[in-house]
């Protein structure tokens, strides 16, 4: 989150966006030290990326109790999302066609510090309690719940396990606000692992670190860099392996665009070797602070953000499906 930091006065750009694709120069996917990750995780440069303009549809705005969307998860053909840092520590099921609050899940034995991210696997859901905008969090966390707990309509309180870790190539934790590489709102669970992926506010770059998924205390371990030129704020993975990351840019003084990347599934473990397509979304006036993304298994994918109050100027926090198919190989 950054607009809770520091206030940022938008202003409103009327445009449409025709799906352009054109080839850019080639994005750095960077190694990482040689003392924080192994050398046959290494990853070369990539090729050229292909960029796409695509403007998301809209479904809803969504109600003040969920104006700090912080994530989206799709389960059993339910919407699933979180407020943002400081809120209860609530889950909330959506209604997919007008945005409403169907249903409110407490986490009993749980304090929202600053949730940023939710995910799923086949029988767990893990909640991300690892934003960070000062750098200096010796608390990170992940809550795992249940999944058929979550589920279950007749309770209305659910309890959760804790895996606890830390960054294996963070040795500084002196506070810098909005000036640090070690916040994280973005996860997803694939092969029986967690994968996160950092907000590096000071060189736009993202490092993707992996987890068990098993209740404990661990050190993550760092597997590739990429230079996402943007802050990311959240992932998403389908059955096929598709990836996609959330995020936003500042383009310049008062001006901040969103944007996705869509990493089309191949053979590779490491998720930055494969071709890139980066979508650019819209302005954040118009479409809010985007920090929620889930993309199912036929490529569609749904959209949320987060409400913007900036002096006088407010919008409200949306919901929107995107629709991806096309532009994969």
């Amino acid at each position: 989150m950054f607009f809770k930091c520091y206030s940022l006065i938008f202003l409103l750009i009327t445009s449409t966006f025709p799906t352009i694709a054109q080839a850019q120069p080639a994005r750095n996917v960077d190694p990482v030290a040689v003392d924080t990750v192994a050398p046959e995780t290494f990853v070369p440069p990539s090729g050229n990326y292909k960029l796409i303009h695509y403007k998301p549809r809209l479904i809803a705005k969504l109600p003040a109790r969920i104006n700090e969307t912080s994530g989206l998860v799709f389960i059993n053909n339910t919407l699933w999302t979180i407020n943002d840092g400081g809120n209860p520590a609530e889950i909330f099921q959506v209604d997919t066609l007008n945005g409403e609050v169907l249903r409110t899940v407490v986490l009993g034995n749980a304090v929202n510090t600053d949730w940023e991210s939710i995910t799923q696997d086949d029988s767990s859901i893990y909640i991300g309690d690892f934003g960070n905008n000062f750098g200096n969090r010796t608390d990170l966390r992940i809550l795992k719940i249940v999944k058929a707990d979550l589920l279950n309509s007749s309770v209305d309180t659910v309890m959760a396990g804790y895996i606890y870790f830390s960054y294996p190539d963070q040795v500084d934790f002196t506070p810098a606000l909005n000036q640090n590489n070690f916040d994280c709102e973005a996860f997803f669970c694939h092969n029986d692992s967690l994968h996160l992926f950092s907000k590096n506010w000071t060189d736009l770059k993202t490092r993707h670190y992996m987890l068990p998924a098993d209740t404990g205390t661990y050190k993550a371990r760092l597997i590739e860099q990429f230079d996402a030129d943007g802050f990311i704020t959240d992932a998403s993975i389908n059955e096929e392996g598709n990836i996609v990351l959330l995020g936003y840019k500042n383009t310049g003084g008062r001006m901040w665009d969103c944007f996705c990347w869509l990493l089309p599934v191949n053979e590779s473990d490491l998720y930055f070797d494969r071709p890139e397509i980066r979508i650019e979304l819209g302005t954040a006036w118009h479409l809010g602070q985007t920090e929620g993304i889930f993309i199912n298994n036929d490529n569609t994918a749904w959209l949320s953000s987060e409400s913007i109050l900036a002096g006088r100027l407010f919008r409200p926090a949306k919901l929107f499906r995107l629709d991806l198919k096309s532009f994969l190989p």
